[in-house]
């Protein structure tokens, strides 16, 4: 008898094993089926990581009830994604937080307190450079993590930056803020003084695009506050209305071409974007937003946007201040690593090195050969409408 009860008992085991096993197993193929849906939404509404954010999870609770978890900077994307999900048989609970997150942290906008902050891939000091912010740059503040924050600019890339160099503020403030007397620095560098004269001390310095609260004005020059509440002078000459100058701005063939001429010999650097050092898209980027127009950072980003310029002629077709792009081609797909201005008479100025001329002409001595042979295709900015790549600064909310 005891022979056929273990034999019964072990049916049993086996059975029981067997029940898990194919409930784990469908669960398993269940949770992993419903993972490549959520990727699948995250990949239509965020396909570039970035300028959005969705990273969104699933688990399941104790009742075998769907909980979705992770952050999104996508309203929408979380929308679908419980759309999608939802299933009256299966409960489910939305823990997906919205970047930034306004109901912890009224303070989720910010301005840039420094001439130049450097932007990095992850927070810490030892990551890729990616990009950089100009003096009085509105950013929201995505999250905190130790003394680094993450934080989105105008031009919706995403990064990190050290807490110090941002200061928060609330949607009022912000509204001040943007209500406020300011100029913006026209030129490329500078300083600010401590008092109303070049031969006196300096506060910091300022780089063109800075954007600075002014509180009065005397002896030709002008008097301004900082974010975080320092004090200095700024020659007149040097300054303009900020209102004034988002009226006015014209993003001309000839303004783009002189905007960047002034940059000539500036020096190369890996993720720069300001007046004192810019890699090949931060070049670009910085002399369109001094012609009034916001552009994406990266040249792969900047490609995807503006009028396509016909090349079949290679530069027939071109006219000054089209954007350049040049890289390689892998099963007719395109791979930009290089953008340039083309500024007329078969030339282009790019930053390679430093910020050049170069030309397409062989039997010139600025001539690239391999510039030419990779050339990929070209951009028209100006006269672009609708374009959620371009915006100018005069229709961008935060500004």
């Amino acid at each position: 008898m005891k022979i056929l009860k273990d034999k019964g008992f072990n049916k049993f085991k086996i059975l029981l094993i067997s029940m898990l096993l194919t409930t784990v197993a469908c669960k398993t193929y269940y949770n992993g089926r419903y993972q490549q849906e959520i990727d699948s939404i995250a990949a239509i509404y965020v396909p570039d990581h970035r300028v959005g954010i969705c990273n969104v999870k699933l688990k399941y609770g104790k009742n075998g009830d769907i909980i979705l978890t992770g952050e999104t900077t996508n309203l929408a994307a979380k929308n679908e994604i419980i759309k999608t999900l939802n299933n009256p048989g299966k409960p489910l609970t939305d823990s997906i937080i919205i970047l930034p997150d306004t109901l912890k942290n009224e303070k989720y906008f910010g301005l840039v307190d420094l001439s130049v902050i450097n932007l990095r891939k992850e927070p810490d000091h030892r990551s890729e450079l990616v990009s950089q912010a100009r003096l009085g740059t509105p950013v929201l503040i995505l999250k905190n993590k130790n003394s680094w924050i993450q934080i989105q600019t105008p031009d919706n890339y995403i990064s990190w930056t050290e807490e110090s160099s941002v200061i928060p503020v609330d949607r009022m403030e912000m509204a001040v803020w943007k209500k406020s007397s300011r100029v913006i620095y026209l030129k490329n560098t500078g300083w600010l003084y401590d008092t109303p004269s070049d031969n006196s001390g300096v506060v910091g310095d300022l780089v063109g695009g800075s954007i600075i609260e002014k509180i009065g004005q005397s002896n030709g020059y002008i008097s301004v506050v900082l974010p975080d509440g320092r004090k200095g002078f700024i020659e007149n000459k040097k300054v303009m209305d900020f209102d004034d100058w988002k009226k006015t701005v014209s993003c001309t063939e000839e303004n783009i071409c002189d905007v960047a001429k002034t940059f000539l010999g500036l020096p190369y650097l890996w993720g720069g974007s300001s007046s004192k050092a810019v890699d090949c898209s931060g070049f670009v980027q910085s002399v369109y937003f001094m012609n009034g127009l916001i552009l994406q950072r990266d040249a792969s980003l900047q490609a995807l946007h503006g009028f396509t310029v016909d090349i079949t002629n290679r530069y027939s077709r071109l006219e000054k201040g089209d954007l350049l792009f040049f890289g390689s081609k892998k099963n007719g797909i395109a791979h930009v690593t290089h953008v340039a201005i083309y500024i007329g008479n078969n030339e282009y100025i790019n930053s390679s090195g430093r910020v050049v001329i170069n030309s397409f002409d062989s039997t010139r001595s600025n001539y690239v050969s391999y510039r030419l042979s990779s050339f990929l295709s070209a951009r028209r900015i100006r006269g672009v409408k609708n374009d959620m790549g371009i915006v100018a600064v005069s229709k961008h909310p935060w500004y």
